[in-house]
């Protein structure tokens, strides 16, 4: 059987003839006292080795664009951060005292939730969450020696109201009811669309991004023939509008309402892509 090289939908198909080994294994059969018959039928079977070879690809024109989108946020939740921190000079004794404090203060935020005072924060012990606590000894040095000066209790909490508006009557509670206690760690302000928002912006940075590209290929002769590679620039990023305030009412005239303001914010989304271009023909103009 002699060498071939078949052609089929643009590959090389090579066919290698193996006659020469098989008429030694066939040789090899009859010595070992095999049936000449079944050598023969061995010889007979057409056994071939195909290599597929792909012909080389031509290089392709690509187009590289960047799209960028943002959407507005509806800010609709506040969150506050806090923590009670006493030093005493025993473990219980701190323990007992931030305690103390850490109920007024739950006392305080529940206080509108009856209908006895509807002016007043109404915060459901649900809404509140203990984010650590800590107890250790604190040291400070005198005459080069360290020397103990109480045992520190730490309880940091987090408390969520929905809207912006008593932003500042949430802080201005935990700091009235906690006292000299209360050390306040943060305000921030969420929203229950974000996800929404981030999804829809990186839609419109692909759209940005492909009416970019078409605008750019139609101009230079050429069309789109494929998206080749998306991928996200970078992270989301976030802008904030400050639009208007949230006051609180205080029972007390001589303390200060905190005024905080709650605003609007936005997210931005960015895209790279690149596309595959081949030149328009004059079939195609």
């Amino acid at each position: 059987m002699s060498d071939s090289i078949l052609i089929r939908n643009g590959r090389k198909l090579i066919a290698v003839g193996l006659a020469a080994a098989l008429v030694a294994v066939g040789a090899l059969l009859t010595l070992t006292g095999s049936s000449s018959v079944g050598a023969e039928e061995y010889i007979e079977k057409k056994v071939t080795e195909t290599v597929t070879v792909w012909p080389e690809q031509e290089s392709a024109t690509t187009l590289t664009i960047e799209g960028a989108a943002s959407r507005s946020i509806v800010l609709d939740g506040t969150v506050a951060r806090f923590s009670i921190s006493v030093l005493d000079q025993s473990v219980l004794g701190a323990v007992s005292i931030g305690n103390s404090a850490l109920v007024d203060v739950n006392t305080a935020l529940l206080m509108g939730c009856n209908d006895d005072h509807p002016e007043q924060l109404c915060v459901p012990t649900e809404q509140l969450q203990t984010t650590s606590i800590r107890i250790y000894e604190e040291f400070d040095w005198n005459e080069g020696r360290r020397e103990s000066v109480g045992f520190r209790y730490e309880n940091s909490v987090s408390a969520r109201i929905d809207g912006v508006d008593q932003a500042g009557l949430l802080i201005d509670t935990i700091l009235t009811a906690g006292g000299d206690h209360v050390r306040f760690e943060g305000l921030t302000f969420t929203s229950s669309g974000r996800a929404e928002a981030e999804r829809l912006a990186m839609l419109d940075a692909i759209d940005d991004a492909q009416a970019t590209a078409e605008s750019i290929a139609a101009h230079m002769g050429y069309e789109i023939v494929r998206v080749v590679e998306l991928s996200p620039v970078g992270n989301l990023t976030a802008s904030r509008t400050i639009l208007e305030s949230a006051e609180a009412a205080m029972s007390d005239e001589a303390f200060e309402p905190t005024p905080v303001f709650g605003g609007s914010e936005s997210v931005t989304s960015r895209v790279r892509m690149v596309f595959e271009l081949r030149p328009l023909t004059s079939e195609d103009e």
